[in-house]
């Protein structure tokens, strides 16, 4: 072979394997970076799917991976992979931080509460929604209802996957027992009264889970559902008669031996499912995620059935769900190179892709979605061991849910002052007088700080 003709081969081969090592180093979705988004002009030459990383405080088999499953099998394009997060406060601050990043964050993640939600939309954390959701066409005032939402600066931050109902459940043979039957209308005096007498050796009547309300917190909520924590000129309601209500029955049951103690929780780290279905409880108040835990009989082997009472009132004849809401919230992260993507998914989730999160305890935001097919869903085969009929009315039935978006610093009130104070209560450092009087100059100082 001539020389010229080796020289001409080694510079084909040199284009060769400059033009290869190019494309490689532009798939950027074989690694943990977030994919982008193939271009029209680049959509010709490449058969690499876009992929999308969602982050959720769901564990993925009650759920996650059933839908993600489903989408990727008719979205071939488009895929997607789950991941969770712990919803605590160390899980909360891997999310934030992995938002923060250019380069390892979640396209699309979960917040769980106003509070986080509206700290990640001031820290610039998630994307405006608006213009995302017009190009994907989909219908917030019909799906999901436009006054369900919070905005943020007149836009969108983002979309609630669910509509939870929090309930009062109680172990129905603790109920026979005591020949009662399955309250509906009635109040937190009334509830008291109840766990008294539900409350039979090392049984307590009920408990609460301070990770998420006490019973001061839903008293307070549901004598004042809108920013419960501020009274109308903004500054705290922490010395509110509802509040003072609320810590007093806690107290009250506490050391009657009718509630487990808040330090026992907390210290034991014991959880509402755990004491509830090895009897150590007899009621408590709870969210519908609870059922994915009735219906597990392997992990938590338990034979009596469970019935569902409405949370109670401030005052009889209210209609508060303390502890319900719309939640789940779906955003999409600021930093994704994705949102158009994102968007897609997050639209077919919200019309009928979250299904698979029933049977978990997640009831859809979806305005359309069939109460009866939800409880159906819900129950699953575990009829024996969940009423239905009770279920269904709590399911059916219109609230109004509390919110606190206007509140400022909302986590130093609630995790910090809130919780300090009434710790020093609850273990009798301190007078309710006291308690209260306190809790509200903190939370005032720290309003008019925030305001400044």
């Amino acid at each position: 072979m001539k020389k010229s003709s080796f020289i001409t081969l080694a510079i084909i081969l040199s284009l060769a394997i400059l033009v290869a090592g190019c494309s490689g180093t532009n798939n950027a979705n074989s690694g943990n970076t977030p994919s982008t988004i193939p271009n029209e002009e680049s959509k010709g030459e490449t058969n690499e799917p876009v992929k999308l990383k969602l982050w959720g405080g769901v564990p993925a088999e009650s759920g996650p991976q059933a839908v993600v499953d489903s989408w990727n099998r008719e979205n071939p394009d488009i895929q997607v992979t789950y991941e969770r997060y712990v919803n605590d406060d160390a899980g909360n601050l891997k999310l934030e931080t992995a938002l923060l990043s250019s380069t390892d964050g979640p396209d699309i993640f979960i917040t769980y509460g106003d509070e986080r939600m509206t700290k990640r939309v001031d820290a610039g954390m998630a994307a405006p929604l608006d213009d995302l959701i017009s190009k994907a066409g989909f219908d917030v005032e019909g799906v999901i209802g436009s006054s369900d939402i919070k905005k943020f600066d007149g836009q969108y931050y983002y979309l609630p996957g669910t509509r939870s109902k929090a309930v009062v459940i109680i172990n129905k043979k603790a109920l026979d027992e005591i020949g009662e039957t399955v309250p509906t209308d009635w109040t937190w005096d009334d509830f008291a009264a109840l766990a008294k007498k539900l409350t039979n050796g090392s049984r307590k009547g009920t408990m609460t889970d301070p990770a998420i309300h006490t019973l001061g917190e839903m008293t307070l909520a549901s004598s004042k559902p809108q920013d419960s924590y501020l009274t109308p000129d903004g500054m705290s309601n922490f010395d509110s008669p509802a509040l003072r209500k609320g810590l007093e029955i806690e107290k009250e049951l506490e050391d009657s031996g009718a509630m487990t103690k808040y330090t026992d929780v907390l210290v034991g780290k014991l959880s509402l499912q755990n004491e509830l279905l090895n009897e150590k409880v007899a009621m408590m108040p709870a969210g519908l995620y609870l059922l994915r835990y009735i219906k597990d009989t392997q992990n938590f082997p338990h034979d009596f059935p469970v019935v569902f009472a409405p949370m109670p009132q401030y005052e009889k004849g209210g209609n508060v769900n303390p502890m319900g809401g719309t939640g789940d919230y779906i955003s999409i992260n600021k930093n994704s190179a994705n949102k158009e993507a994102a968007m897609k998914f997050i639209s077919w989730y919200l019309q009928g892709g979250n299904i698979q999160m029933v049977p978990g305890g997640r009831i859809p935001s979806n305005k359309k979605a069939d109460s009866a097919e939800i409880a159906k869903l819900l129950i699953g085969d575990s009829g024996h061991l969940i009423d239905t009929a009770s279920l269904t009315a709590i399911l059916s039935a219109t609230y109004t849910y509390p919110t606190q978006y206007n509140v400022p610093v909302p986590t130093e009130l609630k995790d910090s002052i809130y919780k300090d104070e009434l710790e020093k209560y609850l273990l009798d450092v301190q007078s309710i007088d006291e308690t209260l009087a306190n809790m509200k100059k903190r939370a005032d100082e720290a309003i008019q700080k925030a305001k400044k």
